[in-house]
């Protein structure tokens, strides 16, 4: 991923995800984890952008911790293999790292997506997401 796909990338967030974000607000999101360490986050090409990967890490007592904070894959493109290859390449690069490495989707309760990341040899841990609305 360079600065030339923030905007690509934050209009297929808002397709993928069909949200009602602005594109302003779904470019902010996505800078914020590209600037915090792009070399976690990843696009998929062809013919236009398919889909995004981005990541981040840090190091705790048991090694690098790397998490998949969106993994997002146009509709028009999805069950080609392309989520799959982003996360390849992203547990790729985190290979050349010096450290043990943890890779943990944050993932919401979604049956379909567990399933998907269980198929790439994940398993669920004890992490919970709490949200508070007001």
């Amino acid at each position: 991923m360079t600065d030339s796909d923030l905007d690509a990338v934050a209009d297929l967030y808002l397709l993928g995800y069909d949200v009602s974000w602005t594109r302003e607000g779904a470019r902010a999101y996505i800078e914020k984890f590209f600037r915090f360490e792009p070399q976690s986050c990843f696009v998929a090409e062809e013919n236009g952008l398919l889909g995004a990967v981005l990541g981040y890490s840090f190091e705790r007592e048991s090694g690098l911790i790397l998490y998949i904070q969106e993994l997002v894959v146009s509709p028009a493109a999805r069950h080609r293999g392309i989520a799959k290859r982003l996360v390849a390449t992203l547990r790729e690069s985190t290979a050349k790292r010096p450290s043990r490495v943890n890779v943990k989707p944050l993932v919401k309760a979604d049956t379909g997506v567990l399933n998907f990341y269980n198929s790439l040899g994940f398993e669920r841990d004890k992490a919970v997401s709490f949200s508070f609305d007001e």
